[in-house]
């Protein structure tokens, strides 16, 4: 997994902290609520980036499009996001 920008480091937390991971999704509308709007359009390309890089996986629903962690990177993601976030609680693999 590649080093993540603070940017896509923002999108992150939301995620993990609601264990999203494989099957589990949010919707993308879902995950850039509560982001101030003048940093919407960064945001957005960040999230697509972390989709082209296949660090989340999309998800079509009924509610629109939505994304996920997938698993198999859930270690990796864990360290890189203790860099920018100390006070994110340990993994349930721990």
């Amino acid at each position: 997994m590649r080093p993540l920008t603070n940017d896509e480091a923002a999108l992150m937390p939301k995620l993990y902290r609601r264990r999203k991971f494989g099957a589990s999704h949010l919707l993308e509308a879902n995950l850039l609520e509560g982001f101030p709007q003048d940093r919407l359009d960064v945001l957005r390309k960040a999230l697509e980036r972390l989709k082209v890089d296949q660090i989340l996986q999309k998800k079509a629903s009924k509610h629109g499009p939505a994304v996920s962690i997938p698993p198999f990177i859930s270690r990796e993601l864990y360290l890189e996001l203790r860099k920018f976030y100390s006070w994110l609680p340990k993994p349930p693999w721990r």
